[in-house]
């Protein structure tokens, strides 16, 4: 089953259905030795007779084998970028008003975060009744349904003020993803250009 992707292509095996997107080359940051994310100077992690093995080879030949650990690390570098983000424009936005962080989210976070009413926490409550045991009852509850109820709100009202930060800031991430290079055999049922930057493996049962 093919489908047309302009500049990208497709190569369609029988098999469970499964999708893979991968870029036919790896991240730069992995053809340079380096480890995936971003870091700029190779590492020579072994020597045989002269002959240097990298980061980034380790890493490439790891990444066919143990993805979910290059995901697991791309997320949290990910995670990682987006909080000093946050803190670098927050302390911006500070000092240009010559005030503190802390006055600055206490003006324009904790003092804009809805109360929670009665109303909210009963209406919580009667909408996930259904997983709720019988014995916890909405005056059981009331306090934690609340407090999460202030802790969702504050969460919106911080990201609705980055996003206005944001907004007025210029902002670059470079940080790469974990990529696994395809290699695409020949004679192999394929549609598109052979130089595609994107290659997507479509395995289907046709029956």
């Amino acid at each position: 089953m093919l489908h047309s992707l302009g500049r990208g292509r497709v190569l369609s095996l029988a098999g469970a259905v499964l999708m893979t997107v991968s870029c036919d080359k790896a991240p730069a940051s992995q053809a340079a030795g380096t480890s995936p994310g971003g870091d700029s100077e190779p590492n020579v992690v072994a020597r045989v007779d002269g002959r240097e093995i990298t980061l980034g080879e380790v890493d490439a030949r790891a990444l066919k084998t143990n993805m979910a650990v290059f995901q697991q690390l791309y997320d949290a570098r990910r995670q990682a970028v987006e909080e000093l983000l946050a803190e670098a424009l927050l302390d911006r936005e500070a000092t240009k008003r010559g005030i503190t962080r802390e006055e600055l989210e206490s003006q324009e976070i904790r003092a804009k975060v809805p109360e929670v009413t009665a109303k909210d926490v009963e209406d919580f409550y009667n909408q996930n009744r259904a997983r709720i045991p019988a014995e916890q009852t909405l005056e059981l509850l009331s306090g934690q349904i609340r407090d999460y109820l202030t802790a969702q709100n504050q969460v919106r009202a911080r990201e609705s003020f980055l996003s206005s930060l944001r907004a007025k800031a210029e902002i670059d991430v470079s940080l790469d993803p974990p990529r696994v290079p395809i290699t695409v055999a020949e004679g192999e049922r394929v549609k598109g250009p052979a130089g595609a930057p994107v290659t997507i493996v479509e395995y289907s049962d046709f029956q």
